[in-house]
């Protein structure tokens, strides 16, 4: 070959190993978000107490293709709820037992200056506390984050790290799936994971 042919040799060559990288890229990138998402729903099936509560995460496996629907010719009635606990100070605070719930919760039910928890960097509920406009006590921040620390995937382990931070500065991802945010300027700290002394709120 000419040089000239022998550089349009190694320039197409380059290109295509150029296309391979970015839809290898692409393809990590996709496959990294369905494992998340995967892992936020065996996190929810974890959590999950009663038949209630299954009924909402299989809802979020048939949306997302993961299982089939068989029609039956009923709608289906989501009854479950997300938890409900409060303060030794008297705050309510509530806690999503799956996507939909940890969705609706923060940017339906929380208002901007209510507190937002989540265990930090694993799948795990979000937590919100209503303020009321005020200022929170210690006490009520550290329950709080020990519910954010019991109700997500490190459950387990004795103490677990929870980032915790005003609802208005989280944010949604445009077309990302339910329950998954943004938030940046947080606050964290280290709680165990054991609840048995909060308070959860008469049914």
């Amino acid at each position: 070959m000419t040089a000239q042919e022998n550089a349009q040799h190694y320039f197409e060559k380059y290109n295509k190993l150029k296309r391979t990288y970015e839809a290898s890229v692409k393809l990590i990138e996709e496959t990294r978000s369905e494992i998340e998402h995967l892992e936020s729903i065996s996190t929810a099936l974890d959590i999950a107490r009663s038949e209630e509560d299954l009924v909402q995460i299989k809802e979020e496996l048939i949306e997302y293709g993961y299982i089939r629907r068989h029609y039956t010719g009923k709608k289906v009635k989501i009854t479950s709820k997300p938890f409900h606990y409060i303060s030794s100070d008297g705050y309510h605070m509530y806690v999503g037992k799956n996507n939909f719930q940890n969705e609706e919760l923060t940017f339906k039910v929380a208002a901007g200056n209510d507190w937002w928890f989540h265990a930090k960097g694993c799948p795990g509920s979000h937590v919100i506390v209503k303020t009321n406009g005020e200022e929170l006590p210690d006490r009520t921040f550290e329950e709080a984050a020990r519910l954010a620390a019991y109700y997500s995937k490190n459950r387990g382990a004795e103490k677990a790290e929870i980032d915790y931070i005003e609802r208005k500065f989280v944010k949604k991802v445009a077309g990302a799936r339910p329950g998954f945010v943004i938030y940046h300027t947080n606050y964290s700290m280290l709680v165990p994971t054991d609840i048995t002394d909060i308070k959860e709120a008469a049914k």
